[in-house]
């Protein structure tokens, strides 16, 4: 059996003239301004992705996992075969069949454990889309996100463990309420786009759509109030998320350093500057810092304003 364990090693808070081009898009009822004074009551309600189970009259797709167990059953049920018909110490034999059919195995397996953790992700990022809401949050630091195998190897990333604490964080600052009125105003956005488009109609061509966006920056600016203490929002921040990171497992094609990896302030510093991002661009110019103004109230643009200093200061 010891050859075996070498294999198994081996906001939108708009107010209505904001979309008044778009008429098919439902209003929300929250005026930005009103909803930028005054702090939302924190609750705390766990969101995570969760698809939809697949119909039964839809045709059952091929499960890599399923393959990889049965790979692993013929290969050790083949090494107890040719151990207990080989003439050679157990030892010998397990290693003559490595060099044989097990090395056909281990490359199989190989494959296939591959496959398996593409369609894994694929099928995390399929569930998001039942919430377009959070994925348009996620996009603002997903370029923090760690190809295959290589987290830990750069400075500048973000393990995808945080986005359960990440939207628990979210709801509980700007409130139940409005973070489910922002999905339901992107999933209808959405909705219109795939009727107008149909199969043309793209991802990453709704993340540059400029309301889905305006969106976020609504969400933002309504919690911003909750930075007022911004060291002690920060310590907050990384003890929840710290204490609601995903399953190592869930994303172990990030690399060998995953479930080590934990939510510092480091980690925080990179989230927030990439979350405020938009803010920092338009504030630095005089007619950007009038829309601002104008969209968020004088009191919410002053707060944008100390959270981007506080992240600068924490360079």
């Amino acid at each position: 059996m010891f050859s075996m364990f070498v294999i198994l090693n081996n906001l939108s808070v708009l107010e209505a003239g904001a979309y008044a081009h778009l008429k098919e898009v439902s209003t929300l009822p929250f005026s930005v301004k009103a909803a930028c004074h005054k702090a939302p009551d924190s609750r705390q309600f766990y969101l995570f992705m969760q698809g939809a189970s697949m119909s039964k009259k839809e045709n059952k797709k091929i499960d890599e996992r399923e393959i990889c167990e049965n790979i692993l059953s013929d290969a050790l049920n083949s090494l107890v075969e040719h151990i207990a018909t080989s003439s050679d110490d157990p030892r010998t034999a397990g290693a003559a069949y490595m060099a044989g059919d097990g090395d056909t195995y281990l490359k199989e397996l190989r494959d296939h454990i591959r496959q398996s953790i593409i369609q894994h992700e694929k099928e995390l990022w399929d569930q998001t889309r039942k919430r377009p809401f959070d994925r348009m949050l996620v996009k603002r630091f997903s370029h923090l996100f760690p190809s295959e195998g290589e987290l830990g190897k750069e400075e500048n990333q973000l393990s995808r463990r945080i986005l359960p604490g990440f939207f628990t964080a979210m709801e509980m600052m700007a409130g139940r309420e409005l973070f489910e009125q922002c999905q339901m105003a992107c999933k209808t956005l959405v909705k219109l786009r795939k009727k107008e488009q149909g199969q043309d109609f793209l991802w990453r061509d709704f993340y540059d759509e400029d309301t889905p966006n305006e969106l976020v920056n609504d969400a933002f600016a309504v919690i911003v109030p909750h930075f007022s203490d911004f060291e002690k929002r920060s310590k907050w921040l990384i003890n929840l998320i710290n204490t609601h990171l995903a399953p190592s497992d869930d994303y172990a094609f990030e690399g060998d350093t995953v479930s080590e990896w934990h939510m510092d302030e480091a980690s925080l510093h990179l989230l927030l500057n990439s979350l405020f991002a938009t803010f920092r661009e338009r504030l630095a110019t005089t007619a950007g810092r009038e829309i601002v103004v104008q969209r968020y109230g004088i009191k919410a643009s002053r707060a944008l304003e100390d959270v981007l200093s506080s992240i600068e200061a924490g360079k």
